[in-house]
């Protein structure tokens, strides 16, 4: 096992994203202010990334469901399987005393887990009710005995394209993410490029059918281009095709998700609004 000690920490967006919603979906369905869950992480090149999350469901003795974890963290890993289970979150505005049994009692649950990649879980506190400022998130994270640790924020590409999207920044003034106008520009960038390289495929066809006189000095320059571009064919290339594709799948796939999340809350919004406590009308089924 690993040590925390010396380790550098990045926190990546997805965890806050994540925990955000998790918070969310808990004061608009149950009123209620604390959320908790495991954080999920890797280690690379001597530094512990937190790069994912997973919310835990507690007992009617108030105890957490290890065993439901397990399973969601069996699943989670069938696809990102180098995370591992890094430590803890909840939001709020301080730890208390209730803390820091909880973190007790996750310290001995994660001593009995094997390839443990640091030796002590870390304990992220998240205030989610908090005015944001300039002087960075509020967030904090503690490591062994409660002690602050500093962290940094860090994101992968993929990461970047995602949290962009969702953003919905406006850009001069026109509807959508700077993620989609900037889509735009490259996929105009290759019509062009892809245009421009059929104006000199046409004319080596037409050289080697013999439909026009070859200029060597054109063919030298246009041989000087082929050079320049990637081999088609590389394991390296296709590897990294496969991954931008399936990156793209899946920010369409979380622009989707968002979509429809936004267009059921407005709905039960409008059910609530209507049949709800506040209704007046009729006794029967539909009005009360």
């Amino acid at each position: 096992s690993a040590s925390t000690k010396g380790d550098m920490i990045f926190l990546h967006p997805v965890v806050v994203m994540n925990i955000a919603d998790h918070f969310t979906r808990l004061k608009l369905r149950e009123d209620k202010d604390e959320a908790i869950g495991m954080l999920l992480g890797v280690k690379r090149a001597g530094s512990v990334h937190l790069t994912d999350c997973l919310e835990v469901v507690f007992d009617k003795g108030g105890s957490i469901e290890f065993e439901s974890f397990e399973k969601d963290l069996k699943l989670h890993n069938e696809s990102y399987k180098d995370n591992k289970v890094v430590g803890w979150y909840c939001t709020g505005d301080k730890p208390a005393a209730r803390h820091s049994g909880l973190h007790e009692v996750i310290k001995d649950w994660y001593g009995l887990k094997k390839g443990k990649i640091i030796a002590q879980p870390l304990f992220l506190m998240m205030n989610a009710e908090a005015k944001m400022t300039d002087e960075g998130l509020p967030i904090t994270i503690y490591g062994d005995k409660m002690k602050t640790q500093k962290y940094t924020i860090k994101s992968d590409i993929a990461e970047t394209v995602a949290v962009v999207h969702c953003a919905q920044e406006d850009l001069e003034n026109k509807k959508g993410s700077k993620l989609v106008h900037h889509y735009v520009n490259v996929y105009r960038g290759i019509e062009m490029m892809r245009n421009r390289l059929e104006v000199l495929h046409k004319y080596v066809v037409d050289c080697k059918e013999k439909k026009i006189q070859p200029d060597y000095a054109v063919l030298t320059q246009i041989k000087s281009i082929c050079s320049r571009l990637p081999s088609m064919q590389t394991a390296q290339l296709t590897a990294e095709s496969r991954a931008d594709f399936n990156d793209a799948l899946l920010v369409s796939y979380l622009s989707a998700l968002t979509k429809g999340s936004d267009g059921v809350n407005s709905a039960m919004q409008n059910f609530n609004f209507m049949y709800g406590g506040h209704a007046r009308g009729r006794k029967g089924n539909v009005w009360h």
